[in-house]
């Protein structure tokens, strides 16, 4: 393996020959093999002139790298050693003969999967990939990005970055996220090292992401694998332990509850048809906002706020204990405060008991909402809740069918404007609104 060395370029001491070269001076402009980093023992690449004569070859340097034992591999001399004159000049070079067969840089650190840009417009965010070019050239890193069909560079930036990205000589990239909402979203990062020859790749999803998590206690996404499995009856936070508690579903009130791997829009949910309850022991508090991104497959009428019993009940349902969400209808069940708002698909239906049973089907089935229909998922918002209890979601009456993607739990009165976030999470999700509502 030669080693390769930069702006080096020497004169000869006396008269070489045929013999090893003595080395001079540096000629104007450039360095010493000794400057370039070379030391005694190393095998470098060079080629000397001498008049309109050539020759290349590797040296073992020695005697502080002055002096060069040759063995020539071409030359103007039928490829045989020059018989060098004092006018010689020695400078370090890269031969074809390196490039043959030489391999591509391999990653000895991989770029992960996926990051998440902070939101400041300032801070820094670090993707590091090393590499390492088994040939002993040196390795040299840059990027380019695309989404979709556009493609970006360092004079195109994709909009979720405020800056272009600087990349350190060890491969560790800084990326600086936009403070604009309007700029979240998402693109490929595609971290590059090349040994000047060859280039190898690694491609990061990056995220510049708005989604209001302040407060947030609880994320249960039936898509996420972190969140549920695909069977059991456990439902986890998706963040993983140490956030919110474990919902369970209550299968003996249940009827015909499924997990969908291929619902609305291809993202996976629980299926029921009559009562879909989950709850747990954990005391959440007074003063909670639920979550639910849902689907209605068939029409069927809902109410939120009162005995299950009475009417299709679809929403937010307190219970005492988690043993009690089997049974719809005891006293154990708690409502909502008397300032609770209800929204559907980012838009208010009112506060208290305001929302009316027509109102809250007419919003999840198209008429009260534009573009939505009972077969899309929709968020169904309801603030300032008494979760001291446990929580459980129930739809009773058995004709009702619903299709539940996710719950979220969050620790304080959301606001129209934290909800349309919310909303406009999980759209981004959906590859259209033919399956989630603008």
């Amino acid at each position: 393996m030669v080693k390769l060395l930069d702006r080096v370029k020497m004169t000869v001491s006396g008269t070489p020959g045929t013999g090893n070269i003595t080395l001079n001076a540096a000629e104007a402009g450039f360095q010493t093999f000794a400057q370039a980093g070379a030391v005694d023992t190393n095998v470098v690449r060079y080629a000397v002139t001498d008049g309109t004569n050539f020759e290349i070859g590797t040296a073992v340097l020695s005697s502080s790298a002055t002096v060069m034992a040759r063995t020539v591999q071409q030359s103007s001399n039928s490829n045989n050693a020059l018989n060098l004159t004092s006018n010689a000049v020695v400078f370090a070079t890269l031969s074809a003969a390196d490039l043959t067969g030489n391999p591509a840089p391999r990653w000895t650190t991989t770029p992960v999967a996926e990051i998440n840009l902070a939101k400041d417009n300032s801070t820094a965010v670090t993707l590091s990939g090393v590499a390492v070019d088994e040939g002993g050239y040196p390795i040299q890193y840059s990027w380019d990005a695309y989404s979709g069909s556009t493609l970006y560079s360092p004079s195109n930036l994709p909009p979720q970055l405020a800056s272009a990205p600087v990349i350190s000589s060890s491969g560790v990239a800084s990326l600086v996220g936009s403070s604009t909402e309007s700029n979240a979203g998402n693109f490929n990062f595609r971290l590059r090292a090349s040994d000047g020859v060859n280039t190898i790749t690694s491609t990061t999803n990056v995220a510049l992401d708005f989604f209001y998590t302040n407060n947030l206690v609880g994320w249960y996404d039936a898509a996420e694998s972190t969140s549920y499995s695909g069977s059991g009856s456990t439902f986890n936070d998706k963040r993983g332990s140490g956030y919110g508690p474990a919902l369970t579903l209550h299968t003996t009130n249940t009827n015909n509850t499924t997990y969908n791997a291929s619902g609305t829009g291809s993202k996976p949910s629980f299926n029921a048809s009559g009562a879909f309850s989950f709850s747990t022991t954990h005391n959440f508090g007074t003063g909670q906002s639920v979550v639910l991104i849902m689907s209605r497959v068939v029409d069927g009428t809902l109410a939120l706020n009162g005995d299950p019993q009475s009417g299709g009940q679809l929403g937010m349902l307190i219970n005492s204990s988690s043993s009690a969400a089997n049974s719809f209808g005891s006293a154990s069940w708690q409502l909502a405060s008397s300032s609770s708002e209800i929204f559907v698909d980012k838009t208010s239906l009112g506060t208290g008991s305001t929302p009316t049973r027509a109102q809250v089907y007419a919003g999840l089935t198209g008429s009260g909402i534009t573009s939505a229909t009972a077969a899309q998922m929709h968020s169904l918002v309801q603030t300032d809740l008494n979760l001291s209890g446990g929580f459980a979601v129930g739809n009773a009456n058995g004709s009702p069918e619903v299709e539940i993607r996710a719950i979220l739990i969050y620790n304080e009165i959301l606001s129209s404007a934290n909800v349309t976030i919310i909303h406009n999470k999980f759209k981004e999700g959906y590859p259209s609104s033919a399956h989630m509502p603008a």
